[in-house]
């Protein structure tokens, strides 16, 4: 039997010829394509993962660098609240003070020969109105042992008052010290008024300044503190 070929039948064989063929071509485009896709979709992961990583690694770094700043300004906190504390412990002990250390010293009746010699020096109204002060003020006992060895009486020492003028402000320092600020300068000597150091030892409980020892401590005026002590202390 012979078999006619119609025009239709062979335009629908030519198309999915046709067909056939785009769909080896996009195959193969797809091929090619993917390997290129992949790479691109892999570095952009390796990108990503890195810049996260980077992103961790700054953050942690920030971090750390805001734990160390947050450590020192603690640590500068702390510093500063026990300088605080003791500033303001003086501070209210002076408030309630009865006057100033001229008015202190006079209600006293063992530092007698140092407010006679204060006053017969000019130095009472310095005393009384200027400040703070720190005095380290021998008593009675003490004054008469010293006078005794120079060989002079009370009434010799307040009429010189070119003596008693070095002599007194070699006990004065400029600023208002209790015991415990005192302790604190034993590698750190003061320096009088009338410009002699006067180093500071501690042992147990004694504190000593320039060799004289403090018998009684933190007595406090509206302008400063007063420390007894058991010995004079010579000018240089």
């Amino acid at each position: 039997m012979r078999i006619t070929r119609t025009p239709a039948a062979l335009a629908i064989a030519g198309a999915l010829a046709l067909a056939a063929c785009g769909s080896d071509d996009n195959s193969s485009d797809d091929a090619a394509s993917s390997p290129a896709t992949t790479e691109a979709m892999a570095e952009d992961e390796v990108t990503e993962t890195t810049d996260d990583m980077a992103d961790d690694d700054m953050t942690e770094t920030t971090d750390d660098m805001a734990d160390d700043d947050m450590t020192d300004d603690d640590m500068t906190d702390d510093d500063m609240t026990d300088d605080e504390m003791s500033d303001d412990m003086s501070d209210e002990e002076m408030a309630a003070a009865e006057g100033d250390l001229v008015v202190v010293a006079s209600s006293r009746d063992d530092l007698t020969i140092l407010v006679a010699a204060v006053e017969a020096a000019g130095l009472a109204g310095t005393l009384a109105n200027d400040g703070p002060f720190t005095i380290f003020a021998p008593d009675d006992e003490a004054f008469m042992d010293y006078l005794g060895e120079m060989g002079m009486t009370v009434e010799d020492a307040l009429a010189d008052t070119t003596f008693l003028t070095t002599l007194l402000q070699g006990h004065v320092v400029e600023a208002a010290d209790d015991s415990g600020m005192v302790a604190g300068m034993v590698d750190n000597p003061f320096v009088s008024l009338a410009g002699t150091e006067l180093p500071v030892t501690v042992d147990g409980d004694t504190i000593t300044i320039g060799g004289a020892e403090i018998v009684e401590a933190d007595i406090f005026a509206t302008n400063g503190v007063i420390h007894v002590i058991d010995t004079v202390l010579e000018p240089s």
